[in-house]
């Protein structure tokens, strides 16, 4: 089969699970709740739900991983804003909330992974390595098993976070004592919060972490940067003068041998 068909091929996939998951992670984030504390019924209140569903279709038409995986989301609790009461508690139970979350959570990696993950060309020839028989180095062995529990955690920390924000009962009683009346506003305002700052963490921590281990190991990666800084000035180094001043000492000495 030619590259080209087979592209396609997995491109038309891609999209079609994206597509899936993003309408799964949209009908029980917006139209679900929506309808349940009847908000759908306004003209406004039906334009905002489809708002995440035009950048929905916009992200695949565009293949936008910014889109897909930010506006996208992002987009699902604008219409939460403008109706608090979805994400109310009688609204989202416990087991609700989990199924939800792993909805959300399965359409983060299923877009992750089958927008960045391309088929590599057949190669030409094999060979293979004396380094491959030897087995996979404790280092990345040690380095997996971080990467699995960073993993872990960026699943883990905002689910618990959102879980006591809207299901614990001494923060709801003190938001009906503080807030009576708002208490979906305010646990929906408290929701934003959270979101807001595990991106904070996930930016500034977790990726800050992944990064050195990212662009691989330190020293080579200090070897190579002195290596372009050196080579964008243009100069050559001391080594250079130093090698041509032997070298010409040489031939003169050469020179001065041969007529003596």
């Amino acid at each position: 089969m030619a590259p080209a068909a087979t592209d396609r091929r997995w491109r038309g996939f891609a999209d079609v699970v994206a597509l899936a998951l993003g309408i799964n992670v949209w009908i029980s984030i917006v139209v679900l709740p929506a309808a349940f504390v009847g908000v759908l019924a306004g003209r406004t209140h039906t334009l905002v739900a489809l708002l995440p569903l035009v950048a929905l279709i916009g992200g695949l038409l565009r293949r936008s991983e910014v889109v897909l995986l930010g506006l996208f989301p992002a987009a699902t609790l604008v219409p939460l804003a403008v109706s608090p009461q979805m994400a109310s508690t009688h609204v989202y139970g416990p087991v609700r909330f989990a199924i939800v979350a792993l909805g959300f959570v399965a359409y983060l990696l299923g877009v992750s992974y089958f927008t960045t993950f391309h088929e590599p060309p057949a190669p030409i020839s094999t060979r293979p390595l004396t380094s491959a028989a030897s087995g996979r180095p404790r280092r990345w062995l040690r380095r997996e098993r971080v990467y699995w529990g960073l993993f872990g955690l960026s699943i883990a920390f905002p689910a618990v976070l959102l879980w006591f924000a809207n299901f614990d009962g001494a923060i709801q009683w003190y938001l009906e004592q503080m807030y009576p009346g708002r208490v979906a506003l305010m646990t929906t305002m408290i929701d934003v919060g959270v979101i807001a700052l595990w991106l904070v963490l996930y930016l500034w921590v977790f990726l800050g972490v992944m990064r050195p281990h990212r662009t691989g190991d330190r020293e080579l990666v200090v070897a190579l940067a002195q290596t372009r800084a050196s080579a964008a000035t243009g100069r050559p180094r001391v080594r250079f003068y130093l090698g041509v001043a032997v070298a010409l000492g040489l031939m003169a000495a050469l020179v001065v041998s041969r007529h003596m």
